[in-house]
């Protein structure tokens, strides 16, 4: 909704406000991108709040380990374009350690953790 705070990492300068959205076609591509890919989350953010409510340890897994597909493949592609471009700003650089923390999290998550930390309270036996 608010590509502009994004787009501070991406290299663009301020304005002043959150309603700027220049002439220069490049900058509303790039901020449609970033709309799609925060309703791509949004969207997520609704499974994973459904898998919360189920029983089923395979599907907590499935979810925990799209995410850690979905953040890893996002490391690599902004990993990428920081080191093949020379217009990336250097704040990106926080961005893509958010990114691979994330990655790095969800992948240890469902890689590490035995089956039953995915069964509901229910299912868990003393």
């Amino acid at each position: 909704m608010l590509p502009h705070l994004f787009g501070f990492f991406l290299g663009e300068e301020w304005h002043g406000t959150f309603r700027w959205n220049p002439d220069d076609g490049q900058v509303k591509i790039t901020h449609v991108v970033i709309r799609l890919y925060g309703a791509l989350i949004l969207g997520q953010s609704f499974l994973t709040w459904a898998a919360k409510q189920t029983d089923d340890g395979r599907v907590r897994l499935a979810a925990v380990r799209a995410y850690a597909v979905v953040f890893g493949l996002t490391t690599l592609a902004l990993l990428r374009a920081q080191l093949t471009d020379s217009t990336w700003h250097v704040l990106n650089w926080l961005n893509l350690l958010l990114f691979a923390c994330l990655a790095a999290f969800y992948g240890w998550f469902s890689l590490v953790q035995p089956p039953a930390v995915f069964e509901g309270l229910g299912k868990v036996t003393s």
